[in-house]
């Protein structure tokens, strides 16, 4: 019975986070391919650089929620269930948007989506409260504030989440169920960077496009 708990939950979690919101605003909002422009990527940054900065929350709460929705139902279903599938929820909500069914298994970077993830998982015990996720968002305004690169901001925000994650559990971090999330962070922090291997290139060659230069002129069609 608990496999068809965690089968069920990575399969809906996988159609959920499929779901390309930046690609689907670029269609609505301007009757764009996205990924014919920009970075080609589907991402809330990539959609705002072709259809208009204030677009960029938009997106970006979509795909967090479509990170965080699966997982606070799994929190609800894992007492009936009797494993953490709040951490399955996480696992396929972000591998659907990584490798979308509904874009031929191509899909984005993970950030936002990521971010839904970590705010429920990273919820510290009798506090209540996703600290480590709040203080790894306080690292990406920094960064974001002093480079206006928001794959820079990704990239370090990512890697802070599990030093955070330690700092605020401490010898809890390895008893479950936080040991298996504690991997998870790590894994996912540093796919991250993995995903971001091209933005680190144009880093590095002092091209890599920052907040406030002029958007991409995009035509109808």
């Amino acid at each position: 019975m608990i496999y068809a708990w965690i089968v069920g939950t990575l399969l809906v979690s996988y159609l959920v986070g499929g779901i390309p919101f930046g690609l689907l605003a670029g269609k609505l909002v301007k009757g764009v391919d996205i990924r014919q422009h920009g970075s080609r990527n589907i991402g809330a940054t990539n959609a705002a650089r072709v259809i208009g900065w204030k677009w960029f929350p938009v997106v970006l709460l979509l795909d967090a929620l479509k990170g965080a929705g699966p997982c606070l139902a799994g929190l609800w279903l894992s007492e009936r269930a009797g494993t953490d599938l709040a951490l399955f929820a996480a696992i396929g909500a972000l591998a659907g948007h990584l490798y979308s069914v509904y874009l031929k298994f191509k899909g984005g970077k993970g950030v936002a989506t990521g971010l839904g993830v970590v705010l429920v998982l990273t919820v510290v015990p009798d506090l209540h409260a996703p600290l480590p996720a709040l203080c790894a968002l306080g690292v990406f305004g920094l960064v974001l504030l002093a480079t206006r690169m928001v794959s820079v901001s990704s990239i370090v925000a990512a890697l802070s989440i599990p030093a955070f994650y330690y700092a605020w559990l401490g010898g809890t971090t390895f008893t479950d169920p936080y040991n298996n999330r504690f991997i998870f962070l790590v894994l996912v922090s540093l796919f991250v960077v993995v995903k971001h291997r091209a933005n680190i290139r144009r880093i590095m060659s002092g091209t890599e496009p920052r907040i406030g230069r002029k958007k991409p002129e995009v035509t109808n069609g």
